[in-house]
This record gives structure tokens, C-alpha cells and sequence, in this order.
């Protein structure tokens, strides 16, 4: 199975954009994570952030959401594997970098999302095995 078979189309912010914008979209679309792409002509994906970096982030500096950019809190560099790829070396790259979630890019271009909740969908052992991993301490 390709990665394009299995992704979920994206959602996305800008690194200006605030801090409040992107936690408005995760509450919007009851996500955990929102990549950052460097504008909305290119898609190019250049960082992630998740819910719990924001969080973490906010109780850390005690700042304002609305005063925070997006630029300060992603997490870089965004991995990410081709709509060609297999499933199996999404699932590689999800295991070596300890992500609940991957990127999906068509000539680096963000085009989706591969998430836990996806591969439990379609490979419950699979998905099982990677959330094993992923949780497991450093």
C-alpha cells in the first residue's frame, strides 16, 4: 500500500501566523497536530506543531497564545515520505523519529497526513507494534 492511498488531506499554518490561530484550528477540526508550511503557493513543509508543544510552550514562558508565532514553538525539521512510498517506510520513519503522526509530500509539496489513528484503520498489528515503540522512554 502507497502512502497517498492512506493520508488524510492536510491542514496547515504559516510560521507568522499566531499561536491562537493554529490551537483555534486544532480545537476546529478536533486535531493533535498542525504542520507549518513555508506559505500557501509553495506547501512546502517546514515544521510541526502539536497540541502538547503548545501547551508546554505556553505554561514554559507564560505568554499570550496570540502573542506567540507558530515559528517559535514548531518542532523542526518536519519529516516526511513521498505519496509513493510504501506504507511499510512511513511506518520506518514514524518508528525511528518516535512520531504519532507523518508528513506526506508529492515533490515537496505537503499533500497529507499519516497519523496512528490511520494505520490502526488499516493495519491494526502494525499500528499496535508502532505505538509500542513510539511510547516506549528513550
Amino acid at each position: 500500500m502507497k502512502c497517498a492511498e492512506l493520508m488524510s488531506p492536510p491542514e496547515a499554518c504559516q510560521p507568522q501566523d499566531s499561536l491562537r490561530q493554529l490551537l483555534a484550528a486544532l480545537q476546529r477540526d478536533n486535531i493533535g497536530s498542525i504542520p507549518i508550511v513555508d506559505d500557501f503557493q509553495s506547501w512546502r513543509p517546514m515544521g510541526v506543531v502539536t497540541d502538547r508543544d503548545a501547551a508546554l510552550f505556553l505554561g514554559r514562558f507564560d505568554r499570550r497564545p496570540s502573542e506567540v508565532t507558530c515559528r517559535e514553538v514548531m518542532t523542526t525539521p518536519a519529516i516526511n515520505c513521498e505519496e509513493t512510498d510504501d506504507i511499510k517506510d512511513a511506518v520506518e520513519l514514524m518508528r525511528q523519529h518516535k512520531l504519532r503522526r507523518i508528513l506526506v509530500t508529492n515533490q515537496g509539496r505537503l499533500t497529507g497526513i499519516i497519523s496512528q489513528a490511520d494505520l490502526a484503520r488499516q493495519k491494526s498489528g502494525e499500528a499496535k507494534k508502532l505505538i509500542e515503540d513510539v511510547s516506549r522512554a528513550a
